[in-house]
């Protein structure tokens, strides 16, 4: 019975460290929104939050049963059967739920800096837009420019 508990401490350790580096991820998204809310000035919506706890059941959830999985295929040594005696022992199927899961929340983050961007642009747009229309643009550059030519023609008539 000892040897079918061989490593499962070890795995057990590794998986709740793969857990935690997950939720840290999560929490770095989470915080990466409410900065780009703030700095828009805009309110912190409870549905944000919402689907924050959702995302959390769901990842930590499918981390779990990885976890799971991996344990029954230590137990069946599966791994030593296929001659992958260099990974026994370790969480295989959690380790690679854990790196999908942080991939996606870089992805996540990254598209919050770009959405800042973009939101800027359409802001500084939107002012642009209030502070002059298209009328009144054209209207200003049609003068500079017969201002500009009658300063020319003085120019050359002295």
């Amino acid at each position: 019975m000892g040897e079918l508990f061989k490593n499962t401490e070890t795995m057990m350790m590794i998986a709740v460290m793969v857990q935690l580096i997950v939720f840290i991820a999560m929490m770095v998204d989470l915080a990466s929104g409410m900065y780009k809310a703030w700095f828009r000035k805009e309110k912190w919506k409870s549905d944000y939050l919402k689907r924050t706890g959702f995302k959390f059941v769901l990842y930590e959830g499918a981390l779990l049963i990885a976890t799971c999985v991996d344990l029954l295929v230590h137990f069946s040594k599966l791994y030593q059967w296929w001659g992958w005696d260099l990974v026994y022992g370790l969480p295989m199927i959690t380790l690679g739920v854990g790196v999908f899961w942080c991939v996606v929340e870089f992805l996540s983050v990254r598209e919050k800096a770009d959405e800042k961007i973009h939101s800027e642009i359409a802001r500084a747009e939107r002012l642009a837009k209030q502070v002059l229309s298209r009328e009144e643009m054209v209207d200003i550059l049609a003068e500079a420019m017969r201002k500009s030519v009658l300063d020319g023609k003085t120019k050359e008539t002295i």
